[in-house]
């Protein structure tokens, strides 16, 4: 297909994006390349910077694609960007994946502070092929097999997917435009290479327009999982880790169609940073889901998802760790736990996110920290042990960094869960604990 009808493609496909700012992510391989000359032109009007992503690998080659990358947006005048990532001795989503996933971070984050509509990238229709074979032989299934989208989250587009590597590298032949080479491009250890190289080339043979049906696979997954996740929009709740009511009952998920059960899991796994769950993880999560047994499923990154009480909950790796601040007047604290908030000053019209307030008794000094085992609090005329109230009101991983409001070991306030009825002040400065 000929990329002269790219501009018109453009148009049609991306109109919310025509005149605005775009960064153009910029490998200077022949894909990137053709990309941001393509951009380029006048008709879609687009404020054009790009980015480099220097990987701190192949040395000197590396060094040089991203003084080709310079020279060629200075060439065409556009802003250049170039950012250098490091990968340590921990790689989660294996190099290639914790490779990509430090690039797009990269670009988000460039994005982010050039205030630009879009990021664009340079995948095409043999990305597409190729990585249905890939996620086919890593053993993934129908979301992993759809492929990638035109869009993506944050901005993402993805404007060459309607053309082949071909029909990239004879436009480029035709305006005489050069590229660089990436030789890890060639290096069979990655599984795409073997894919692109060897996989694929040997299955075109006994079937020469794989490469469409792949295609076609893919597009035609990718509109069942549409259709799928908008079912289960509808119908499932989800779990929120930091919430103390944040937990889903075991009767919603058990509910759901199979085929919407293992999605929500996956949903709910992504919700929380988790781009995978294996196939063992799921087998172990229906288990739970049909007997009770086991009582915790352990997901990627050590998240855990837990049956407690009849109902679903999730934890992260790492509890908070304890802390205790002093209230200061017209002061906000951010807690450790993700969204939650403190204030203390006068009042006000309660915020959005706004969940309990306090007004504590005249004169005291106020501290919010964690609770302690030898807390204790008067209820019913019992002395009670603050962790005990805590375990009935929530799950494990909260309990252990709710904040606990006291004057030394004096106690007067536990969002949420009790306050001394006789030490409060109708007209004093309040206390607002609240969640973005």
């Amino acid at each position: 297909m000929d990329l002269a009808e790219f501009p018109v493609h453009f148009l049609a496909t991306f109109p919310e994006v025509v005149g605005q700012r775009v960064l153009v992510a910029l490998s200077g391989g022949p894909d990137s390349v053709a990309l941001l000359h393509l951009l380029g032109h006048p008709d879609l009007e687009l404020e054009l910077e790009a980015l480099h992503v220097h990987h701190g690998t192949r040395g000197a080659e590396a060094d040089s694609d991203a003084a080709f990358c310079a020279e060629l947006c200075l060439g065409l005048n556009i802003p250049f960007h170039l950012r250098r990532i490091s990968v340590g001795q921990a790689m989660p989503a294996g190099r290639e994946g914790t490779w990509r996933e430090l690039r797009y971070r990269a670009l988000f984050k460039l994005r982010e502070e050039r205030n630009a509509t879009a990021v664009a990238t340079g995948h095409h229709l043999d990305d597409v092929a190729e990585g249905v074979l890939v996620q086919l032989m890593r053993g993934g299934g129908p979301r992993a097999l759809s492929g990638v989208a035109t869009t993506g989250p944050d901005g993402l587009i993805r404007p060459l997917l309607r053309w082949t590597r071909h029909d990239i590298l004879e436009h480029l032949g035709r305006l005489d435009v050069i590229w660089r080479e990436d030789s890890s491009n060639s290096d069979l250890q990655f599984l795409r290479n073997r894919v692109r190289h060897e996989v694929l080339p040997g299955l075109e043979a006994l079937s020469p327009s794989l490469r469409r049906h792949l295609v076609h696979l893919a597009a035609t997954l990718a509109s069942d999982e549409a259709f799928l996740a908008e079912e289960l929009a509808a119908r499932a709740s989800w779990i929120d880790p930091w919430e103390p009511d944040g937990g889903v009952t075991m009767t919603a998920v058990r509910s759901l169609p199979d085929s919407l059960r293992t999605r929500w899991l996956h949903s709910q796994a992504s919700r929380v940073g988790l781009d995978r769950v294996t196939r063992r993880q799921t087998e172990l999560f229906e288990e739970l889901i049909a007997t009770g047994q086991p009582r915790a499923v352990t997901l990627g990154r050590r998240w855990r998802i837990r049956l407690a009480r009849g109902r679903l909950w999730l934890e992260p790796p790492l509890s908070p760790q304890p802390y205790a601040f002093k209230l200061v007047n017209d002061k906000t604290i951010e807690l450790p736990l993700p969204g939650w908030r403190v204030r203390f000053g006068p009042a006000g019209k309660p915020p959005d996110g706004f969940r309990w307030s306090y007004r504590p008794p005249p004169g005291i000094e106020l501290e919010v920290r964690t609770a302690r085992p030898e807390d204790r609090v008067e209820i019913d005329d019992a002395n009670v042990r603050v962790n005990r109230i805590l375990a009935r009101a929530m799950p494990r991983h909260l309990r252990r960094a709710w904040p606990v409001f006291c004057e030394d070991d004096r106690i007067y306030w536990i969002p949420g869960v009790w306050q001394d009825p006789e030490a409060s002040d109708r007209n004093g400065p309040v206390v607002e604990v609240t969640r973005s």
